[in-house]
């Protein structure tokens, strides 16, 4: 924690130095198991899923911690993704075709882009490959969000089974109530505002953008 008295930086080095004499996988394996686990058994299931798109810029990581675990990924029209920045997390993306493409005119925008805003532009420029790539890897189901929001019972069924559970075991697909994002800081807060299953996202980027 940044408020420790020895100071955060000094623990983080002594912290990276020991551990790099052993098998650091082992240890983050050890340590995700016990709070997955935990937080499984408070909630009383026996699968998680855990999502963020950031998840892009760790994926030899996640490989090396859970080689087995199966990945799913949600692919989505990438102007749609755009539009979603820009209409959920306010990123300022408008069209501006006067504009060069060239190297220093890119590296000039980013000098002037906030953190946050150059992080959101990596996720759709730098993390939309990565995750394409990603497609190859035996464990990973795909998904298409056009397909998914047009057809949830069926695609929702076809997901589990390719995750190896009993598709019988789902009686509806309509959308529950998250209430844990109430009191979250993470998640997309307009699912809140959701009751059903509905397309109306799907061409919503032609206006937003």
């Amino acid at each position: 924690d940044h408020r420790h008295p020895a100071g955060s930086l000094l623990i983080e080095a002594a912290t990276s130095e020991f551990l790099g004499r052993i098998d650091r996988t082992i240890v983050s394996r050890a340590f995700a198991d016990a709070a997955y686990n935990q937080y499984l058994a408070e909630a009383g299931k026996r699968i998680i899923l855990d999502k963020t798109p950031r998840y892009w810029t760790a994926l030899e990581f996640l490989e090396s911690v859970y080689p087995e675990a199966p990945h799913i990924l949600l692919m989505r029209n990438p102007y749609a993704i755009a539009a979603s920045l820009k209409s959920t997390w306010g990123i300022p993306l408008r069209a501006e075709g006067s504009h060069s493409a060239s190297v220093s005119s890119l590296v000039d925008l980013m000098l002037r882009l906030p953190d946050g805003i150059i992080s959101s532009l990596a996720d759709l420029v730098l993390g939309l490959p990565r995750l394409v790539a990603h497609r190859t890897r035996p464990q990973t189901q795909s998904v298409q969000y056009e397909l998914l929001v047009a057809h949830p019972d069926e695609e929702i069924r076809r997901l589990l089974t390719a995750l190896g559970c009993d598709p019988a075991a789902v009686t509806s697909t309509e959308m529950r109530q998250a209430d844990y994002l109430r009191t979250s800081r993470f998640g997309d807060r307009k699912i809140l505002e959701r009751s059903a299953i509905d397309q109306s996202s799907v061409d919503a980027w032609q206006s937003q953008l």
